[in-house]
């Protein structure tokens, strides 16, 4: 089932109203235009990925659908989708956030370990200055945003730098895939981010990141990002430790 015909669905103007003003990082680009359930996959990736959805909050197939005056279907579909890759869960009364545990924590942070490198390396070939420039603008964004305090606004400053990068990867499931992951350990995320001696060192990681792209140089890429999965390892077992 589509969108309605005497009403079709603007998703980009319903993406900024979700999203509360706020601009989500674009991922690798695709050739064909998407239906409308991966367009309201995406939606609800973004509001995960912006940290909009708590442990409390329900999703409902029916009010979304009627949020973004579309069918239920694609909503459910997508939010299905969401269920399969396990971010979320289906209950009775909607679909909520997943609750990961410490040994998944760590196996997704395994499975970046092994998979962030690679394509770092592949992606510092393809810089070109347009993403060096986003990149930067990135990074002067965190900084400001570490500097107020303002953990939400250095998230989604953090996740345009990822963004940036990500899209110069030339394997676009592998890009995919890494997106994902990082997308499960959001909550994670949220708490130690909010530490301003982890900011600071995300910060210090990124511009050494960036200085290795900017050069070209793939290998030195991958080992930054080596140390960049290992340091957010240490933060997210710190913050159990608390």
């Amino acid at each position: 089932m589509g969108a309605r015909p005497d009403k079709r669905a603007d998703l980009t103007a319903a993406k900024k109203g979700l999203a509360r003003g706020r601009k989500a990082p674009r991922g690798p680009m695709v050739t064909k235009p998407k239906n409308l359930r991966e367009q309201v996959y995406d939606l609800m990736r973004e509001r995960i990925a912006q940290g909009q959805l708590t442990f409390d909050e329900r999703l409902v197939d029916l009010d979304i659908a009627a949020d973004l005056n579309i069918s239920r279907m694609p909503v459910r579909e997508a939010l299905m989708q969401l269920v399969h890759e396990g971010m979320l869960e289906s209950t009775s009364r909607g679909f909520v956030l997943r609750r990961i545990s410490r040994q998944e924590m760590e196996d997704i942070f395994e499975i970046r370990r092994l998979l962030e490198p690679a394509a770092a390396a592949s992606a510092a070939a393809r810089m070109t200055p347009a993403v060096l420039q986003k990149l930067e603008a990135a990074i002067n964004d965190c900084a400001r945003a570490s500097d107020a305090g303002d953990t939400t606004a250095f998230i989604l400053s953090n996740a345009a730098f990822r963004g940036a990068w990500l899209a110069q990867v030339p394997n676009v499931s592998l890009a995919r895939a890494i997106a994902r992951y990082i997308d499960h350990v959001q909550a994670v995320r949220l708490k130690t981010l909010s530490r301003k001696s982890v900011r600071q060192d995300v910060l210090q990681r990124l511009r050494a990141i960036y200085k290795a792209f900017r050069s070209g140089k793939g290998p030195d890429a991958a080992a930054l990002f080596i140390k960049h999965v290992d340091a957010a390892v240490e933060a997210f077992q710190a913050e159990g430790e608390d």
